[in-house]
């Protein structure tokens, strides 16, 4: 495997608590829709449009689904989205498009 052991081992860390953090504070999973499903799960983290602009507004929920992305080393430099493709794809603010048009 061409992925370092530690990135590995970093990748589950954050994956467990970014799975604690959408099942909710209670472990009862209303961080999305209240329903234990990785079905409902995906549409959460797919479908939701949260205010996101900016990083200081991004759901503390959707903040380790981010963190995720950065846990293996191979690659990152060379194809990591830049913040505000982060940011829409994790937020789908229409506020960042609309930003982003107007550069």
């Amino acid at each position: 495997c061409p992925v370092a052991a530690q990135d590995i081992q970093k990748a589950k860390e954050v994956m467990d608590y970014a799975l604690k953090m959408s099942a909710g504070e209670n472990g009862d999973h209303s961080g999305y829709g209240g329903s234990s499903t990785y079905a409902n799960l995906c549409t959460y983290l797919h479908n939701s449009v949260t205010s996101g602009s900016d990083w200081s507004k991004v759901s503390p929920t959707m903040r380790p689904w981010i963190q995720l992305r950065d846990c293996i080393s191979l690659g990152r430099e060379d194809y990591k989205y830049c913040d505000n493709q982060l940011l829409y794809h994790y937020t789908k603010d229409p506020e960042i498009l609309k930003r982003e048009i107007k550069r």
